[in-house]
């Protein structure tokens, strides 16, 4: 089933007062929105044009994702919406991580990717993208610990719960007007300290 896109505007969070794990850095000006907002770093108008992005992120152990501020910010920006610019925080640190680590942030990446999908109204890269990552985060969950579910603040558990929630109904060939308006759960990102 095709959807035609309403007038699409910035995504919203799913909950405004959910707390900020890095408060210190400010939002961008905008929510990035491929194809319909500047693109933030290859044109003038975009919200970090011109920014000198040459310093390599501080790359720390999974086990230090407390004082981790680009991981931090990167939930910050999940969870408020910004999921263009959290996929930018995290791919950072991706490319500097290996084993669980890599593939932990690859998952949370490739779930802001299917959010921004799911915002467009696009079902097919929601589902594969939303698929993806789900799958690599349930592949984290099963190399913990027995009797551990959390890994770098997150109980992938129920966090996988809450966005195989979202995005079931893409799963079927014809996705209702709902599921893009009214999801059923808030797939934010609550940190465990």
């Amino acid at each position: 089933m095709v959807h035609s896109t309403p007038s699409l505007q910035e995504p919203r969070p799913f909950d405004l007062n959910c707390p900020r794990y890095c408060p210190r850095r400010t939002f961008p000006s905008y929510r990035h929105i491929p194809g319909l907002t500047p693109h933030p770093i290859k044109d003038p108008a975009g919200h970090s044009y011109g920014i000198d992005e040459s310093t390599e992120p501080l790359v720390l152990s999974p086990e230090a994702w407390r004082t981790n501020e680009d991981y931090l910010y990167g939930v910050d920006l999940y969870n408020f919406a910004y999921w263009w610019e959290a996929h930018e925080s995290w791919e950072g640190l991706w490319h500097h991580a290996e084993g669980d680590y890599r593939l932990f942030l690859q998952g949370l990446i490739q779930i802001s990717a299917a959010l921004i999908k799911h915002h467009m109204r696009m079902p097919r890269p929601a589902r594969t993208l939303s698929t993806a990552g789900s799958d690599k985060l349930r592949e984290v969950l099963l190399n913990l610990k027995p009797s551990t579910e959390t890994y770098m603040g997150i109980d992938l558990n129920e966090f996988l719960s809450r966005i195989n929630e979202v995005f079931a109904p893409f799963r079927c060939d014809s996705v209702p007007d709902e599921a893009y308006t009214s999801p059923t759960a808030n797939p934010q990102i609550q940190l465990v300290f």
